[in-house]
């Protein structure tokens, strides 16, 4: 159906970017809780809909390889090095992007008003289309979490959901994968 809203995120256009999410970084993180939780039903999600995924690592000497268990759920996702906190800013990044032929990143990891928010910009610059799942998103302090999601909005960014985006991407309830997404949510 080519009538949707722009803003609906669309399977076989998306592709999730899974930024930073490093094991020295991730203890200072407020809602770690939350997202070691929230960030594997997306990425299993995602694999059961067949979507493709790009995993950062920021500065990874210093702030370590990216969690034990956003990496199961990454096993086979290209992992990118980079030292510029924008994704865009990474030689590699915007190549394997470019190869995947997507129009519509969809962010999560940390730190929500830094590399998430540098990474949306640039994407939004570059002409892509960007969801950040609030759900999926993190940050060291709550207020620079808010802010960074409200700077996301204003810039033009659909902040979203987890669930919101696992639905959009099964658009019905009679595909091959719907009872298996919709079992994760339970």
């Amino acid at each position: 159906m080519d009538s949707r809203h722009p803003t609906i995120a669309r399977r076989d256009d998306s592709v999730i970017v899974v930024v930073d999410c490093q094991t020295k970084l991730w203890k200072t993180i407020f809602n770690k809780g939350d997202l070691e939780n929230s960030l594997p039903l997306l990425l299993e999600g995602a694999g059961l809909l067949d979507l493709p995924v790009l995993v950062t690592e920021h500065y990874a000497k210093g702030l370590g390889k990216t969690t034990a268990k956003v990496k199961r759920a990454t096993a086979s996702a290209p992992c990118i090095g980079k030292l510029s906190f924008s994704c865009f800013g990474e030689p590699e990044f915007v190549k394997a992007l470019q190869e995947l032929d997507r129009s519509t990143l969809i962010l999560v990891g940390v730190e929500t008003h830094i590399c998430i928010l540098q990474t949306a910009l640039d994407a939004m610059a570059a002409g892509y289309r960007v969801h950040v799942a609030e759900d999926g998103v993190g940050t060291r302090d709550q207020l620079n979490h808010e802010v960074g999601l409200r700077r996301l909005q204003e810039a033009g960014t659909v902040v979203t959901c987890i669930e919101s985006l696992l639905f959009e991407w099964m658009e019905r309830c009679d595909i091959d994968a719907f009872k298996s997404v919709v079992n994760l949510l339970k």
